[in-house]
């Protein structure tokens, strides 16, 4: 949303993690007793033309973690998660109140040092991790070369009320190792904690103002984007990220129509709204309080149908791609964080870092590090 600043130094670069897309591994929520689960996805079920989906990479399998619950990342203290992005989880220590950023599928996690602000203070903060997009991501001749885009450093984007409807920022770079508040204070109502996405560079959330709150946390710039004229004529929509790009998702109250729009930038920074597809409600049509969940990843839409308690990914047409079936009266809580599987590198050390650079362009011949995950 901004242009980037030299507000950190670039030279520090970190291995980084796959390209887009990978579609939705699972979904970490809580238990009753507060505890840490995963829910993974039932496998893709094949086309016909079963080679051909295995040579696109289409076919995924259930992709499990480890330690669900992270109780052997950090055995010190139980764990809230907040967050996930590409890969990378953030957590919350329940006893220190400490940030903790983990791969689960890497058994990588590093505790974050102490922000500079309470967090807590004045109510529970809305977090999201955001990575840094490369700058050659922008240059039309590898788009039309085939180039495809990386994520680099990340940054834990931290929106924290301080008064009534008033919230501050404060940000984790993997680059610097630290921490950095923003000038900005927004008033922004109520910003909805289970809504935030990270894509562009930027941490997004729905806000009960009707708007959504944005933060780009290298500018440390916030601002309310109002959302499409066409999202506020539907009973339910949410935030989510396809293939790279914002969009919202939109929904009546009988899943009788699915609208997805996706945000589109201009070459001179104009920001636009496409329709990217719609469809008549797929398998849920026609239930009622089905919930919109947040998507991440390939295009694919994911609800939520309370009375089955069965969460369906859909693709943009709307037929099935995968389910997750939750086992009838078990005690949990739907409040759904979406996880895509990676080997996305947990760093916390801007030293570190530049380290790992170092040694990845020496044996590179000095040419750029673009190794995949």
């Amino acid at each position: 949303m901004y242009d980037l600043s030299d507000a950190e130094d670039t030279y520090a670069t970190p291995p980084p993690s796959p390209p887009l897309p990978k579609p939705l591994s699972g979904l970490f929520h809580h238990t009753l007793t507060g505890d840490v689960a995963y829910a993974a996805f039932d496998p893709v079920v094949l086309p016909a033309s079963a080679s051909a989906a295995l040579s696109r990479g289409h076919y995924v399998g259930k992709q499990l973690v480890p330690d669900p619950t992270f109780a052997s990342f950090i055995p010190h203290e139980p764990v809230s998660a907040l967050a996930s992005t590409r890969g990378l989880v953030c957590l919350r220590g329940t006893v220190s109140n400490a940030y903790y950023v983990a791969n689960p599928a890497t058994f990588e996690h590093e505790r974050l040092p102490k922000p500079a602000s309470v967090h807590t203070a004045k109510g529970e903060p809305a977090v999201v991790i955001a990575f840094d997009l490369d700058p050659r991501d922008s240059d039309p001749e590898r788009a039309d070369a085939g180039y495809k885009p990386f994520y680099r450093h990340y940054h834990v984007v931290v929106a924290f009320p301080i008064g009534d409807g008033i919230y501050s920022f404060e940000s984790f770079s993997s680059r610097t190792g630290k921490w950095t508040m923003s000038a900005d204070v927004t008033d922004a109502g109520f910003v909805h904690q289970g809504s935030g996405v990270g894509v562009l560079g930027c941490a997004f959330w729905r806000t009960s103002m009707g708007l959504f709150l944005c933060y780009e946390p290298v500018s440390r710039c916030a601002d309310l984007v109002h959302a499409p004229e066409e999202v506020m004529q539907w009973h339910y929509w949410e935030l989510g990220e396809m293939e790279g790009t914002l969009c919202v998702t939109c929904m009546d109250e009988l899943v009788e129509a699915v609208v997805v729009i996706r945000l589109e930038f201009a070459r001179h920074g104009a920001i636009s709204w496409a329709l990217t597809g719609h469809f008549e409600g797929g398998c849920l049509r026609g239930r009622k309080d089905v919930k919109l969940l947040r998507s991440q990843g390939k295009a694919e839409v994911v609800m939520w149908d309370p009375s089955s308690e069965t969460v369906v990914a859909m693709d943009i047409e709307g037929r099935t791609t995968r389910t997750i079936r939750f086992t009838p009266g078990s005690a949990y809580y739907a409040d759904f964080i979406p996880y895509v599987r990676s080997l996305a590198a947990v760093s916390a050390n801007g030293k570190r870092a530049h380290a790992e650079r170092s040694a990845a362009a020496t044996n590179n011949g000095g040419g750029d590090f673009q190794a995949e995950a």
